[in-house]
C-alpha cells in the first residue's frame, strides 16, 4: 500500500547548502515583509488565500496573518538574524479589536471562525503578552485558556493550543495558575481519551468541520493532543506521566502503516485510503516527529527513522513553502531528528529542503507578484526555517516556544 501520493511531491533541487545564500534569502524575505507592512493595512492578503471565510484585505491571526508575522519578526530579531524595522507593539495590541470588527461586518467570516482559540483571541493575547506583558493581559489569557477545556480538536482550534499557551506562560512566570490550567485541560482530555477495540489503542473521536472520526493528525487529532500532554508531562502526577508515555507508544505503533523501511500515519484511523496519507506537519510523519522527537526512551526510534526516511525519499511537497504543509514542515522534522540523534545527515537533509523551499518561494513570488505573509503558511515561516538551519535550533516558534 502506498504511504503517500507521489504526485504531490517533486524531485529535490540539486542546490547544495550554502549558508551565505541562506542568510541572503532570509534577509530578502524579511526585507520584503518589512517593506510591505503598513500600520493601517498590515500585510495584504495573498491571492491564494482569498475566500469567502476570510477578510478581503488582511489576515490577522497567529496562524496565517499579522499576529504570526509579527511574532516571527520578533523571533528572528531575538536570534540575531534580522533587526526589527518597525515598532509593532501598538499594532499587536490592536489586532484582537480589528479581528472582532471583521466578524461584526463580514457574516461569512463570522460563520467560519470561533473565538478563544490559538487561531483567534488566544493567539492575539499571547502576542500582546509577549510584546507588552501586564497582569491584565495575563488575566485575559487565563480566562481564554479556560474556555478550551475539554475541546479535543487539537492545536489550532482546541485544547492542545491552549495547553501549549499555558506551558509558555508557566515557563516564563512560574505562576501556579498556569500549571493548574494545564492540569485541568489534561484531566478533561484524559476523560475523553478512550480505548478503541478495533484499533487496539487509545484514541479521541474528534468532531471537526462537521465530521466526527478518530482523527490522528498532528494539527487537529491524536498527535496534537498527545503532543501537548507530552510537552507538559512534568506537570502531571508521576503515575499519569508514565501511563501517558505508554499510551503514546501504544497508539503511535498501532496506527502506523509500515512498508519495509518506511512508515507513515493516515489522517484518521477510519480513513486509510492512499489519498489520506500526507508528509506534512499538519498531516503525517513530519508532524508526528515534531510533536514527539524528545520522547525520553527508544521505543519510537524505529518509527521516527522510517517515517523520516519516507519523507526524505518522497521529496518536497509541490506547494508554496510553509511550516504547516510545505517543505519547511518536513525540514523541521529533520532538524528535530538531528537534535535527537546527532546524526549529521538529518541536518544536511533539512538544509537541502531549505534551499529547495526558497526556490519555491521565489517562483511563487514571481507568479503572484507578492510574498505570502504568514508564519505557518507562508514566507516568513520559511525565513524562520532558514534561520533554524543556520543555527541548528529546532524549536518552532508558537509551537515549541513563544
Amino acid at each position: 500500500m502506498a504511504l503517500y501520493v507521489r504526485e504531490r511531491h517533486e524531485p529535490l533541487t540539486d542546490q547544495d547548502w550554502d549558508e551565505g545564500r541562506a542568510r541572503t534569502a532570509l534577509a530578502r524575505i524579511v526585507s520584503d515583509t518589512n517593506a510591505a507592512f503598513t500600520p493601517d493595512g498590515l500585510w495584504r492578503i495573498h491571492p491564494f488565500d482569498v475566500s469567502s471565510e476570510r477578510p478581503p484585505d488582511a489576515l490577522k491571526s497567529l496562524y496565517n496573518g499579522a499576529a504570526g508575522v509579527i511574532a516571527a519578526l520578533h523571533h528572528l530579531a531575538a536570534k540575531g538574524f534580522a533587526p526589527l524595522a518597525h515598532d509593532f507593539v501598538p499594532v499587536a495590541c490592536d489586532l484582537q479589536r480589528r479581528w472582532h470588527a471583521d466578524l461584526a461586518k463580514l457574516p461569512e467570516v463570522r460563520a467560519y471562525n470561533e473565538p478563544d482559540n490559538l487561531m483567534t483571541d488566544l493567539g492575539f493575547h499571547l502576542l500582546e503578552w509577549k510584546l507588552a506583558p501586564s497582569s491584565q493581559v495575563e488575566d485575559k489569557l487565563a480566562a481564554t485558556i479556560a474556555t478550551r477545556i475539554g475541546d479535543n480538536r487539537g492545536f489550532v482550534w482546541g485544547a492542545a493550543g491552549a495547553m501549549r499557551a499555558a506551558l509558555f506562560l508557566h515557563a516564563a512566570t512560574g505562576d501556579a495558575r498556569w500549571r493548574d490550567l494545564f492540569v485541568r485541560h489534561a484531566d478533561a482530555l484524559w476523560q475523553s481519551w478512550q480505548f478503541d477495540v478495533a484499533a487496539q489503542c487509545h484514541l479521541w473521536t474528534v468532531d471537526l468541520y462537521s465530521v466526527a472520526d478518530k482523527r490522528l493528525t498532528p494539527l487537529h487529532g491524536f498527535f496534537a493532543n498527545a503532543g501537548a500532554l507530552f510537552a507538559g508531562r512534568h506537570l502531571l502526577a508521576p503515575d499519569r506521566a508514565v501511563e501517558l508515555l505508554d499510551r503514546i507508544v501504544q497508539t503511535t505503533r498501532a496506527t502506523a502503516r509500515i512498508e519495509g523501511e518506511h512508515a507513515n500515519w493516515p489522517v484518521s484511523w477510519e480513513r486509510s485510503a492512499p489519498t489520506n496519507y500526507f508528509l506534512q506537519f499538519c498531516n503525517g510523519a513530519p508532524g508526528v516527529i515534531s510533536n514527539l522527537a524528545t520522547f525520553p526512551d527508544t521505543r519510537l526510534d524505529a518509527l521516527f527513522r522510517k517515517s523520516a526516511e519516507l519523507t526524505w525519499s518522497a521529496g518536497p511537497v509541490i506547494k508554496m513553502p510553509s511550516l504547516c504543509h510545505g517543505a519547511p514542515s518536513a525540514g523541521f522534522a529533520f532538524l528535530k531528528l538531528h537534535a535527537r540523534t546527532r546524526d549529521p545527515r538529518w541536518l544536511d537533509r533539512a538544509r537541502r529542503f531549505a534551499m529547495h523551499a526558497f526556490a519555491q518561494a521565489e517562483a511563487a513570488k514571481a507568479q503572484y507578484g507578492q510574498r505570502k505573509f504568514s508564519l505557518w503558511t507562508g514566507d516568513i515561516g520559511l525565513a524562520v526555517f532558514l534561520a533554524a538551519c543556520v543555527s541548528g535550533d529546532c524549536a518552532i516558534p508558537t509551537f515549541d516556544a513563544f
